[in-house]
């Protein structure tokens, strides 16, 4: 079973997938939905959820989380995370999307690898700021909004602990 955590208009949806053989079962914040998938070609697809028809087209960036969904005339921006991810950059002072969060620690232990911000820079929203690499992984963290960078309280090739203050804004 696979777990997200999904953000859509600063509402977040705990969702649940589970494959079966001709469709998943999908729980959204406690409630339960049939649902088959069919291709259209490229980003667009038929959605049956719960015998209902929808169809969709869902664009990218690559492996941003963002999502632009378009179902129904309608441009949706969606967020997309693992939900273990998205919980441990909520321990870490993360917060959601678009929210300014003073502080921004480890998420996890680590290196230091990278830094891409300096001190006084104005960051926007989904800009990388540095990179840390636990378990083998290069994990790139983002600002969550536009800010401007205060302090940065570590540089390449220093260990970090979970919770560990990385960037401060003003």
């Amino acid at each position: 079973m696979s777990r997200y955590a999904v953000t859509i208009a600063n509402k977040e949806y705990d969702i649940k997938v589970e494959a079966t053989e001709d469709l998943y079962l999908v729980n959204i914040n406690g409630k339960n939905k049939k649902v088959s998938v069919q291709s259209l070609g490229g980003s667009r697809m038929l959605l049956l959820i719960d015998n209902q028809p929808n169809e969709i087209d869902i664009r990218s960036d690559g492996y941003e989380s963002r999502r632009l969904v378009f179902v129904k005339g309608t441009e949706i921006e969606v967020e997309i995370e693992d939900y273990r991810l998205a919980e441990a950059k909520k321990v870490a002072g993360m917060g959601t999307s678009g929210t300014v969060i003073k502080n921004i620690k480890a998420p996890m232990p680590g290196l230091i690898l990278e830094l891409k911000v300096e001190v006084g820079e104005k960051v926007h929203q989904h800009q990388p700021l540095l990179v840390i690499e636990a378990m083998k992984m290069e994990n790139i963290i983002k600002a969550n909004a536009d800010a401007v960078v205060k302090k940065i309280a570590v540089k390449p090739g220093l260990s970090v602990e979970k919770n560990d203050l990385l960037i401060n804004f003003e």
